[in-house]
């Protein structure tokens, strides 16, 4: 990510806005949308609220018995880093769905080799990322689209931890936007949704305000999910150290 932040307050390049944005991973290229303003629109917001109230509510009504705790702690205006624990695929709409907040979402860009996984998550909002090395033309448009009123959803593991009842190694990427953006971050602890009949939950925390002292700022909302999850830290390291 240090690339990333020693450009992050460069203008975005207008190039970038025009073109798919491409990856190479092996010999596979991956192709995403582009990265253009127009997609985070109206109708992008009524796509994802569409979503989550005809889809994932009564999903999770039924297959898991979700319920959602903390909605109280969600400030009425500014854009948030929304930043949970990750233990189910079917975990990333609800961010939208319990924030009732227009979403972007970040996903790892391995997910765009499956051509139609990439055609549904463009249509859902999510951006494409490089977890070694974020490009800058990605990190400088999420900026430019949280200016317009848009928060970014983040699993601060990056992927899911299979381990029950844990929480894996964090990286940096929500204290990093958060910094930013000038943005407080709202953490959400999500328990049971890998099973099937749950009962899951998802409890929503205090905000925590941005700080330039990244490494620091990630093991507080680390903290944060913990206390809200009862879960345990598998081990305490960063993710982006190895």
């Amino acid at each position: 990510m240090s690339e990333a932040k020693a450009e992050a307050d460069k203008p975005a390049e207008k190039s970038a806005e025009q073109k798919p944005a491409e990856e190479k991973s092996g010999s596979t290229k991956i192709v995403a949308a582009p990265l253009d303003a127009s997609r985070f629109d109206a109708k992008r917001v009524g796509v994802q609220m569409m979503v989550g109230n005809q889809f994932v509510q009564p999903y999770h009504f039924i297959m898991t018995r979700l319920k959602v705790y903390g909605r109280e702690n969600i400030p009425k205006e500014g854009s948030l880093i929304v930043v949970a624990n990750h233990i189910s695929t079917l975990d990333p709409p609800l961010f939208a769905f319990v924030t009732q907040r227009p979403m972007i979402y970040m996903a790892k860009s391995e997910l765009w080799n499956n051509k139609y996984m990439g055609r549904l998550l463009d249509w859902l909002g999510a951006l494409p990322i490089n977890r070694e090395k974020p490009q800058l033309s990605t990190v400088k448009f999420i900026r430019q689209i949280m200016k317009t009123g848009w928060s970014l959803g983040m699993f601060i593991e990056g992927t899911r931890c299979k381990t029950p009842n844990s929480i894996g190694r964090p990286h940096v990427g929500a204290a990093y936007f958060a910094k930013v953006t000038n943005s407080k971050i709202l953490p959400i602890g999500i328990i049971g949704t890998d099973k099937r009949f749950g009962p899951a939950r998802v409890n929503i925390g205090k905000v925590i305000d941005p700080g330039d002292d990244l490494e620091a700022k990630t093991w507080e909302i680390m903290d944060a999910l913990v206390e809200l999850t009862g879960f345990q830290i598998l081990e305490r390291k960063m993710a982006d150290k190895h």
